[in-house]
């Protein structure tokens, strides 16, 4: 069985930072990259990048409408009656979250829900 982490070498480091660097220098992209290029523009993956970014968006926005409050985590989570834990969750998208924890998560932080359908 593997361990958890892979342990490079200082020479292993080295090589990968030298293969980076001369990848940034010539402009040649990694496989990874080309990857990534060909899924974000293939039409075929529009709607599910389209519901990305949007709950990117409601993630920062959720974010910021703490910070504005001036709330951590755990405050907020006092608040809406639950744990830092899922207050966390949301924050970075791991959660689903309802119209109504929306609403509640609006109100804890002094702010209203408006919705906008493009």
């Amino acid at each position: 069985m593997k361990d958890h982490a892979d342990y490079w070498t200082e020479e292993q480091i080295d090589a990968d930072l030298a293969r980076i660097a001369e990848e940034v220098r010539t402009g040649k992209k990694s496989e990874d990259e080309l990857e990534r290029d060909a899924y974000f523009n293939d039409p075929a993956n529009a709607d599910e990048i389209a519901e990305m970014f949007a709950r990117m968006e409601l993630m920062e926005t959720l974010y910021k409408a703490r910070h504005d409050a001036g709330l951590t985590q755990k405050e907020l989570a006092k608040r809406l009656g639950t744990n830092q834990t899922y207050i966390a969750a949301l924050e970075r998208g791991r959660k689903n979250i309802t119209f109504s924890t929306l609403a509640r998560y609006a109100r804890a932080c002094g702010k209203k829900v408006s919705i906008t359908l493009l």
